[in-house]
């Protein structure tokens, strides 16, 4: 029998591939207590369109693992998540004058509509929702396992992301052969 529902952001989703160890224990403790793992649509886009998907088979496979082997049900935005994130984002920007990210507000409204914890590193976004806004009484569930933030930072620093391919150039060989 699955436990409590959670859904885990595309920002822990990297930090997982990139083996960040509060959240590779974080995520096995949820594992181990048999959460059910829910993915709105909108995090999958998320995933899918990093663009090494299209030139890196390993970052392909390791998107597809979450999404369709970690993931125990994907979540369409529905109608009733999309007025609900409407409604987040102009609380926001009305009594804070905040900008919440379109994604962001339905990734939340997903999480309260489906009963579920959040799985964040956006405090920005997500502690700002969970004390300022709820639905039908609730707050926002919210958790950040990334508690050393100097240390994630830090952590962030040591990769080096690889340059785009150049687009002009390819185009320009191209052309030449």
């Amino acid at each position: 029998m699955l436990g409590e529902k959670v859904i885990i952001d595309t920002n822990i989703w990297a930090s997982h591939a990139l083996n960040y160890p509060e959240v590779v224990e974080y995520i096995n403790e949820l594992i181990s207590n048999n959460a059910e793992f829910l993915m709105p649509t909108v995090v999958q886009m998320e995933l899918l369109s990093h663009w090494e998907v299209e030139t890196n088979p390993q970052v392909k496979a390791v998107k597809n693992h979450y999404i369709y082997d970690m993931t125990d049900k994907i979540v369409d935005v529905t109608s009733e998540i999309a007025q609900l994130a409407a409604q987040i984002r102009r609380k926001a920007k009305i009594e804070s004058n905040k900008k919440i990210k379109g994604p962001d507000a339905m990734i939340a409204a997903s999480a309260f509509i489906h009963n579920a914890k959040l799985i964040s590193n956006n405090n920005k976004d997500f502690a700002w929702i969970t004390f300022n806004f709820s639905y039908r009484g609730q707050q926002l569930s919210y958790v950040n396992p990334i508690k050393d933030t100097i240390a994630y930072a830090s952590f962030i620093k040591s990769f080096q992301l690889p340059n785009l391919p150049d687009t002009d150039n390819l185009q320009e060989n191209e052309k030449e052969s």
